[in-house]
């Protein structure tokens, strides 16, 4: 199968260091905006570089393609993706905007292409360990947090780019809520931002907190979510579900459940992203959208949750 992949971030790297481990795969193209890093990562992953989509669909013809790029590219890419019927994996977020990712959903037709997207929360080996207890003992509160430093990349502190912190990043732990719990409307948001020496261009928040409603079988239940980038490192990146009698904490290290007097911790030894990809792949082989992790049409809904959140702060901070 002929690979095409599309941007050179980090992320790229990442699928890259999966895909290049798979027989029977061949990666033949990576376009980039910047000629000279797809020139560096053909050279280190074999293929052509390419500055746009149509020079590599034209020139090498891949059977699949990697759209990973920074949320403000996407619209076009996979508009032409979706022309010309090319099954995709996309990253998260699905744009930087609402609008964007709303408007190529629409092409998305049950005919079209097979699409996955990346929540690779989903991909953890421990879900199946956290579903078994939420079954026992249903979930009577959801907290959320994001606790971490800012990221280097100079787009991601321009809200126009990156679409903020909970659009780009806290986006995965409302996507792991929504797949555990269920569905969550806003209740209500409040943001911060102050002047800070390592990031003076920033217009995005420090800080982020919102108020979640979420509808379960047993009834609605409340929800926190709490993101900053106001630290120096990684603090805290959980979803903590409270239970009777227990508190289940699911990270991508590890599945932990507290009693308050007792800890028991399980940890997460398998690779999401080899996880997520190989689902991809195996849809696309046999034909079956059902076999994703994450469809679009799925992701769209987190990518509600998340802009409905991020509107919130800004509706606040406007006041």
């Amino acid at each position: 199968m002929k690979i095409g992949m599309i941007g050179t971030g980090g992320i790229a790297q990442r699928h890259l260091g999966v895909l290049g481990t798979i027989p029977d795969l061949e990666i033949v193209g990576h376009v980039s905006h910047a000629p000279a890093r797809a020139v560096a990562q053909a050279a280190q992953w074999g293929g052509e570089p390419f500055t746009s989509i149509e020079e590599l669909l034209d020139r090498q013809r891949p059977e699949v393609v990697w759209v990973c790029v920074t949320p403000d590219r996407h619209g076009a890419l996979e508009r032409e993706l979706v022309r010309r019927r090319l099954p995709f994996f996309v990253e998260k977020p699905l744009s930087a905007d609402r609008a964007t990712a709303e408007e190529i959903a629409t092409r998305l037709t049950p005919d079209g292409p097979i699409v996955a997207v990346g929540y690779k929360l989903r991909a953890l080996d421990t879900l199946d360990r956290a579903r078994a207890l939420l079954a026992e003992r249903p979930p009577r509160m959801v907290l959320a947090a994001w606790h971490d430093s800012l990221p280097p990349p100079a787009w991601w502190r321009r809200g126009a780019q990156s679409g903020g912190q909970v659009v780009e990043q806290a986006t995965h732990l409302l996507d792991l809520a929504r797949h555990l719990v269920g569905e969550a409307t806003v209740l209500a948001g409040l943001g911060g931002q102050w002047p800070r020496a390592d990031a003076p261009d920033s217009d995005v928040p420090d800080v982020s907190g919102a108020l979640l409603q979420f509808q379960t079988a047993a009834g609605p239940i409340p929800g926190l979510l709490s993101a900053t980038s106001l630290l120096r490192g990684h603090q805290a990146i959980e979803l903590q579900l409270v239970c009777e009698g227990r508190v289940i904490r699911v990270s991508d290290r590890a599945l932990v459940v507290e009693t308050g007097r007792e800890t028991h911790e399980t940890l997460s030894v398998g690779d999401p992203f080899r996880v997520e990809d190989l689902a991809f792949l195996d849809a696309v082989q046999m034909a079956d959208p059902a076999r994703v992790l994450c469809s679009y049409a799925d992701a769209l809904e987190t990518h509600r949750l998340a802009c409905d959140v991020r509107d919130a702060l800004s509706a606040t901070s406007r006041a």
